[in-house]
């Protein structure tokens, strides 16, 4: 039988050891990522493409999205919803726990073209009931952007926000898809009741 400092190491020892080791690395880990800013964002980048806010609070659901070098999708998972937390300040980012990705996560997501100087992709999220497309490219400063479009009250708009009203906590009174026309510039708002 082994021993450390004169005490015996029976099996059971061992094992409370273990497990005493397991769940204090755990709980080093989830320090660690609570406090870590989330997503990671590279020089590549669009930190916000679009952004939900919501009627109780100034936190807000920010959609970011990963590019290449090429200023095209990283991969057909590239746009990475996230908490933008304005309250308490100062302003942090985390990640969407599991309840709020039922309602501000994504149903679907993909690359639908990749080329040498940007693309274009393809989402839809799981409570907006509309397609909307995102055409990346290399801005005039030589960093990459995004720009969000879809259908506004009829018309093909680039998509700024969504603004949530909410009536209570699991229930949602109307939505609002704020955005412009491209063609005029005007701004545009749909208001989808619930």
């Amino acid at each position: 039988m082994l021993s450390v400092i004169g005490q015996p190491m029976t099996q059971a020892w061992l094992r409370n050891r273990s497990i005493a080791l397991v769940v204090g690395l755990t709980s080093l880990l989830t320090a660690a990522t609570a406090h870590a800013v989330f997503p990671l964002f590279g020089a590549n980048d669009v930190p916000t493409v679009f952004f939900i806010n919501k009627s109780d609070g100034g936190n807000r659901v920010d959609y970011g999205m990963h590019l290449d070098a090429t200023c095209s999708a990283a991969n057909d998972q590239a746009v990475v919803p996230y908490w933008r937390q304005f309250e308490p300040p100062p302003v942090h980012t985390k990640a969407l726990g599991m309840f709020a990705r039922v309602g501000y996560g994504i149903a679907a997501q993909r690359a639908v073209k990749r080329g040498p100087t940007g693309g274009d992709y393809a989402l839809r999220l799981k409570q907006v009931a509309r397609a909307i497309g995102i055409t990346t490219r290399r801005g005039e400063n030589g960093r990459c952007v995004a720009t969000a479009r879809t259908t506004i009250a009829g018309v093909n708009a680039e998509l700024s926000s969504i603004y949530v009203k909410l009536s209570g906590p699991l229930s949602v009174d109307y939505i609002e898809v704020k955005g412009r026309d491209f063609r005029t510039g005007k701004p545009l708002v749909e208001r989808l009741e619930h």
